[in-house]
């Protein structure tokens, strides 16, 4: 037998595990519980089951890539462990003071978020570099060491270490951090230019601070399944997913944790575009609603839309990520009525454990996955595949005691209306990755997985104005399936503000040589072989007086002056289509220059199936399934997606159901089945 890979996601309601045959391209995917205060053994449960599944050598596994909430899950709890910032004198409260944006601009009560450092322990250090990078004063060790006392009685596990101006000359930052590592052992420590090389002081102190704050726990959390796991595959190879789409070593893990904000997420992007590139649709959007949130990607052209001023929980994070927006929308959230009976669904969330009232573990409060049951889009006894059954009647209760008796309707029409507004939760966001972005929802087709996107998709679809939809394989594990097809990556930045005729490749070229060796030494200590890496330019321009950038693809090989004309033109044209408009005639600066080192982990292709021949299919049972076209039950055909082959097709309504997910097609829709075995749905005028 061949190499295996395996990719697997810990969610907040299941882990899900992808196993794939490399010589085959078979895949087999597993979910299991997610343990909320045990992540690792859920890890390792997946594992066994998806082993046992696929019936291979746990000796022939070769790799894992393993996507984790830790750091989003400690961030998002306010359980970072304590951390300690030193910064340049007279700068101490950059992180407090923050920006002047207000997430609701007509909330006066609003309270700005709490740093991740408060100000005891946040201390300065008589040290200045200017803003061309020169030393106008050196840091004093005898000062330093003077915290070092400091910083132990404090309790901190973990300092930052962020000094102006850093991003252009870091002597003085590197100077302090070996002093920190030497002098105040067992504390881990991270430092701004290492981290983030970029100007703006608080968005870069923000994320040194969180990148040193998740240090402690994502170390404690690798030291723990490191040697389970390989007790358990003892030749693979273990990576961690980032949020970049990129995974990433263990080593480099421990060092920058920060990298990995957005990790399962990212996983699921990843596996959109694949498939996108796979399909030929270079424009989607990919949905995945799991149990706790839902969380959205766009790929345009082929590509997938980076972003450096991500965040988490209102604070900023400046790294490279895949631009994701999530909400809170799953299968979990809780249905609640206000003071004044007015029907909310989520953010919270039932999650695992104690879980929607169907489960059967203590949860009482209705929730969409207890909606969708009550109507028929799902089969009590086929939850999971089979492996979990859930109770329909404790679903029923739960939204008769909590929804339709105080609303005087009955248990149908509640569910239906936490359906309808779960969906109008999505929908706006849909609009904010889509239309409000400049691009047209008719170029679009609607990627939709998760364990619940599926079930959602068409309705979601049709209120937006996207014209089909498109249901993989396996759309329940589809995060893990990116996992397994993902490539190691590592991003490098470096900022010089060049203005007008300053951008030029005299000017450009030694940044960029600079960027790309720094990238070629990542790769090599990563043991990427030349023919399998790839490095992408690309570089951040804005006009003169704005305070945000606009990202531009940057072309490889030394640059001429039509080239840096070309890459301005370029500019132009993307701020008319992310502002609808532009200005040619304005003066233009080039901020920061960026390279994705990209080292090719090979993954195979998708499998193409055997045809049927076309034509319709039979399907196992019919049963009814409440429809809002309806506004009632109508006899519904129900499939199994095992059965389905390449070419076959059939109408709506219909729902089809397997091992991880259940899909509905609603009245006057078309579905059919494409040559790699995705399901695509017509919605219709």
């Amino acid at each position: 037998m061949g190499a295996i890979r395996l990719g697997i996601d810990i969610g907040g309601t299941f882990t899900d595990i992808t196993v794939l045959e490399e010589d085959t391209g078979c895949v087999t995917v597993a979910k299991v519980p997610s343990r909320k205060s045990d992540p690792g053994g859920a890890l390792i449960n997946a594992i066994e089951r998806g082993l046992e599944l696929a019936a291979v050598d746990a000796g022939n596994v070769t790799m894992l890539v393993h996507g984790t909430t830790i750091v989003t899950n400690a961030v998002l709890e306010k359980k970072l462990p304590r951390t300690a910032l030193l910064t340049t004198e007279g700068f101490r409260d950059v992180l407090e003071i923050g920006r002047h944006f207000r997430p609701d601009m007509y909330d006066l009560m609003q309270d700005k978020p709490e740093p991740v450092v408060p100000r005891e322990r946040r201390y300065c250090v008589a040290e200045r570099v200017n803003a061309e990078g020169d030393v106008l004063q050196e840091p004093d060790q005898n000062e330093v060491s003077g915290l070092f006392d400091v910083i132990r009685d404090s309790g901190s596990q973990a300092v930052a270490v962020c000094f102006l101006n850093s991003f252009v000359n870091p002597v003085n930052e590197a100077l302090v951090r070996d002093w920190l590592r030497q002098g105040v052992r067992g504390v881990h420590v991270a430092a701004s230019y290492e981290v983030c090389r970029e100007i703006r002081e608080f968005e870069r102190m923000s994320t040194v601070a969180l990148n040193a704050a998740a240090m402690p726990l994502v170390t404690q959390y690798l030291e723990d399944i490191t040697p389970k796991i390989k007790a358990v595959l003892p030749n693979a190879n273990i990576l961690l997913m980032q949020s970049n789409g990129g995974s990433l070593t263990i080593n480099a893990a421990r060092d920058y944790p920060v990298r990995m904000i957005t990790s399962g997420p990212a996983g699921g992007a990843l596996a959109v575009q694949r498939l996108g590139t796979a399909t030929r649709q270079p424009n989607l959007l990919g949905v995945d609603m799991g149990g706790t949130s839902t969380d959205i990607s766009l790929i345009h052209k082929g590509k997938l839309r980076m972003t450096t001023e991500g965040g988490i929980d209102e604070l900023p994070v400046k790294v490279p990520m895949i631009e994701i927006n999530t909400i809170g929308a799953g299968a979990g959230s809780i249905a609640w009525l206000d003071d004044w009976n007015g029907l909310h669904v989520g953010p919270q969330s039932a999650g695992a454990d104690p879980g929607p009232a169907a489960y059967r573990r203590g949860g009482t409060d209705p929730t969409v996955t207890d909606a969708n049951l009550v109507l028929g889009r799902m089969h009590p006894d086929r939850f999971v595949g089979g492996d979990m059954t859930v109770d329909l009647e404790a679903a029923r209760t739960a939204i008769a005691e909590k929804i339709a008796k105080p609303l005087d309707m009955s248990v149908e029409a509640a569910a239906a209306g936490i359906i309808r507004i779960a969906n109008a939760n999505m929908e706006r966001a849909l609009r904010v990755s889509s239309a409000e972005k400049g691009y047209d929802p008719r170029d679009i087709t609607l990627l939709a997985f998760g364990g619940a996107g599926p079930m959602h998709a068409a309705a979601l679809a049709t209120a937006v104005g996207i014209p089909e939809i498109l249901i993989p394989e396996h759309p329940g594990v589809f995060s893990a399936v990116g996992l397994v097809m993902s490539d190691i990556r590592h991003d490098f930045s470096r900022t010089r503000v060049l203005r007008g005729e300053e951008i030029s490749g005299d000017n450009l070229n030694p940044l960029f040589d600079g960027l790309d060796h720094e990238a070629n030494e990542a790769l090599e200590r990563d043991g990427i072989a030349e023919p399998q890496r790839d490095l992408q330019r690309s570089a951040d321009f804005r006009y003169v007086g704005q305070a945000y950038e606009v990202n531009v693809p940057v072309p490889a090989g030394s640059l001429d002056e039509n080239a840096a004309a070309d890459v301005i033109r370029r500019f132009h044209e993307l701020h008319q289509q992310l502002y609808a408009h532009h200005h040619p005639d304005k003066l233009v600066e080039f901020v920061s220059g960026r390279v994705a080192a990209i080292g090719s982990t090979s993954a195979p292709e998708p499998q193409k199936h055997a045809a049927s021949g076309g034509g319709g299919v039979a399907p196992k049972e019919t049963r009814p399934v409440y429809f809002d076209e309806t506004g009632d039950y109508v006899d519904t055909a129900v499939y199994d997606r095992e059965s389905l082959s390449s070419g076959s097709g059939f109408e709506g309504p219909a729902i089809v159901e397997q091992t991880d997910s259940t899909t509905v097609i609603h009245p006057g829709q078309r579905a059919r089945i494409d040559e790699l075995g995705n399901l695509l749905v017509a919605i219709g005028e």
